[in-house]
């Protein structure tokens, strides 16, 4: 190999750059930037491994394609590249410190990307279900327009209607009477409907009820919310009546006593009452000398006949029987207050 002349200079980075270009295989070293340069003759060449040192002793961004390691300090652990004009942080990015857009960056599995176009101030501003897409501002509208989503409408039945509470609140009650059929109400004779009824009271209608009763016979009125509730029976509710304290069932024509067709006694043969009644009345022989008591049947005074709770007793008073003597000392059965015994 040819004798060869290793030249080596040394200086600032200013002065190399003043010096202009390096003979090629010429050496330069910079003595403020401990940067080493080799020249082909028509570049200079940086070599050598990545600098390091502290952040504030790292030297002004100048020539691409140096490194620098901070070796202490916030930063200490990072390399840093110069791309002519600043340095980059090579590892450990942060966001702000990465360049580009989301346009770069697909759809995932879990995640995607919303369109810039459906954001407004930071928040989205459609809704879609794939097919249909509504913007904030339609669907508001949709909200606001009475005649699409606040149309109270008590009378109707579809799932469509909107109800008002108080109506939500009567149906439920409806629905309770149908689930406790033992609900009382405080009589079945009251027509007019109570100036200052309390809240709950209840009451069955008769025929003749007038005022804001009137046409609702038979139904159950209750008082709710400062307004009558009513509530047509269906067949077999029963209702326990306070005032009576009787238990009464609707038989899908009348509210009638529960338990009447059990009583089977038929008036006509001395009997009155019967059926719904709360008595029978047992009368005998009204006007034939038979006197019914409250625990004794008797007959008037003279027959010589008692009917009481001990038995029947036979009166027979001293004309009526007689004791003969001239006739073999018999006893002798004689006339019994006119009549013949």
């Amino acid at each position: 190999m040819a004798q060869q002349t290793i030249r080596i200079r040394r200086g600032t980075k200013p002065e190399l750059s003043a010096l202009g270009l390096l003979l090629s295989g010429e050496m330069g070293f910079c003595t403020d930037t401990k940067e080493i340069y080799i020249g082909d003759g028509t570049a200079n060449i940086f070599v050598g491994r990545a600098m390091s040192g502290t952040e504030a002793a790292r030297p002004a961004a100048s020539s691409p394609g140096r490194l620098y390691y901070i070796t202490s300090g916030t930063n200490a652990g990072y390399l840093y590249f110069d791309n002519g004009s600043s340095w980059q942080r090579v590892n450990a990015q942060k966001l702000t410190d990465i360049t580009g857009t989301l346009d770069d960056i697909a759809d995932g599995t879990t995640y995607a990307k919303v369109k810039k176009a459906d954001i407004t101030g930071g928040s989205v501003n459609k809704v879609s279900d794939g097919t249909n897409t509504k913007t904030a501002s339609e669907i508001k509208t949709h909200i606001d327009d009475a005649s699409k989503h606040r149309l109270i409408n008590d009378s109707g039945s579809a799932a469509t209607e909107l109800w008002s509470a108080q109506k939500i609140r009567n149906e439920i009650e409806l629905a309770k009477r149908n689930i406790e059929p033992q609900a009382s109400v405080k009589n079945r004779t009251t027509t007019a409907p109570p100036a200052s009824p309390a809240a709950g009271d209840r009451y069955i209608i008769p025929a003749s009820a007038t005022g804001a009763w009137s046409g609702k016979q038979n139904q159950i009125a209750e008082w709710q919310s400062g307004a009558w509730v009513y509530y047509p029976p269906s067949e077999g509710w029963t209702a326990y009546v306070d005032e009576e304290q009787k238990i009464y069932s609707w038989n899908n024509t009348a509210w009638v006593r529960t338990g009447g067709a059990l009583q089977t006694i038929t008036a006509g043969n001395g009997l009155t009452g019967g059926g719904q009644a709360d008595s029978v009345t047992l009368t005998v022989g009204a006007g034939n000398g038979i006197t019914v008591g409250t625990t004794t049947v008797s007959a008037k005074a003279g027959k010589g006949i008692l009917v009481n709770s001990t038995g029947i007793e036979a009166s027979i008073d001293g004309e009526s029987i007689v004791y003969d003597t001239s006739n073999g000392n018999r006893l002798m059965v004689s006339v019994v207050d006119g009549g013949t015994f």
